[in-house]
């Protein structure tokens, strides 16, 4: 598979994903009263641990976690220099909620 068939492919799956993700979490939301932003977070943050740490070697995880951190970095960066709008956010006993 050469270079380029790879990423188009990886940016294929990738959106496929993350429309299955956006939809999920926008269908559970309507179970709330106020669906809580850390919650949700928390929930992506334990499924993603867990494919991370489903990775045997060592290496290649500690590589995977790399770059989820990287491009976890840089998706937040252009989001915001697009101007996305912001979520509600609640203090209460002086945590975001």
């Amino acid at each position: 598979m050469s270079e380029s068939t790879y990423r188009a492919e990886r940016a294929r799956q990738t959106q496929v994903l993350y429309d299955a993700v956006d939809k999920a979490v926008q269908g559970a939301a309507v179970h709330f009263e106020t669906p809580m932003l850390n919650a949700v977070i928390g929930a992506l943050v334990a499924n993603l641990a867990e494919s991370i740490a489903a990775i045997g070697d060592h290496r290649t995880r500690k590589n995977m976690r790399q770059t989820v951190e990287k491009e976890l970095s840089q998706k937040i960066a252009a989001l915001i220099a697009d101007g996305r709008p912001n979520a509600k956010i609640i203090a209460v006993n002086g945590g975001m909620h």
